[in-house]
């Protein structure tokens, strides 16, 4: 159902945008895990004067709305890629859909949400995240030792084992190093002691080098653990496309757990 009021004018060409940009993205994004800054440019380009339009239309009310949705927005994006939870693509993606489609052009819910557009596809997209990290876990039950696995059980729901040797080729496989190796006392007959890094660490070839030097002097494991750089590019795409139809799966499921 096309709503009547506010934004129906424009929001069907603003969805077909978002659509298009969204979809490139995805595609760029599984083939480099990246997206160039143009792509989001040309959303942000088409969305102003969209917005402009829309403010000479209805006035304060859509002022208010459209700037509640991209302050708020730009606020979580920045969280989010503050906390290595995704890359920089994703936070401009999500400030992209704000200032395009503030305000959900489709009234396919039954649910009243209150979220701008662009948060309610954020939620949407961690929503369906949460599917990664059973699977991770599972996969490691299906490849792992069960000791080492009960040693690494917190580890084994966001990576996974890889040999030091394959590392030089993995540098180049969107994969990231769970933890940093330091040296703990001399150089030749200290331990190597290993950190956790929330997110992950660049693998690079220095690194890699050092890693090989540790094995060869029997001071770490023939593997390491990594965790792979996701394309969330598809989790935000994926959102979009069920906050336009759907709505909020938040509160879809509250309502489902707790009917009113």
């Amino acid at each position: 159902m096309i709503q009547t009021g506010m934004f129906s004018e424009t929001g069907m060409f603003s969805v077909v945008v978002g659509s298009l940009i969204l979809l490139y993205a995805c595609y760029s994004d599984l083939k480099s895990r990246s997206v160039a800054n143009e792509v989001w440019l040309l959303m942000i380009a088409v969305g102003i004067p969209i917005a402009l339009y829309n403010v000479y239309l209805s006035g304060i009310t859509f002022l208010i709305r459209f700037g509640f949705s991209l302050f708020f927005t730009f606020l979580l994006a920045y969280l989010f890629f503050y906390l290595n939870l995704f890359g920089g693509a994703d936070a401009k993606a999500l400030i992209g859909i704000a200032i395009l489609i503030p305000i959900n052009p489709l009234n396919a819910s039954l649910i009243v949400d209150p979220l701008p557009f662009a948060i309610t596809t954020l939620f949407n997209a961690a929503i369906i995240s949460l599917i990664v990290p059973p699977s991770m876990f599972f996969y490691n039950l299906r490849h792992l030792r069960s000791k080492r696995l009960s040693e690494n059980l917190n580890l084994a729901f966001i990576g996974y084992t890889m040999r030091i040797d394959a590392l030089a080729e993995a540098t180049h496989k969107h994969v990231r190093a769970l933890h940093v190796y330091e040296e703990d006392g001399d150089a030749v007959e200290g331990d190597v002691k290993r950190k956790f890094v929330f997110g992950g660490l660049d693998l690079d070839d220095d690194m890699v080098e050092q890693l090989k030097t540790y094995r060869a002097q029997g001071k770490i494991d023939e593997e390491v653990w990594v965790t792979p750089e996701l394309p969330y590019m598809l989790f935000i795409t994926a959102g979009f496309f069920i906050a336009l139809f759907y709505g909020n799966l938040i509160l879809l499921i509250l309502t489902a757990l707790v009917p009113l």
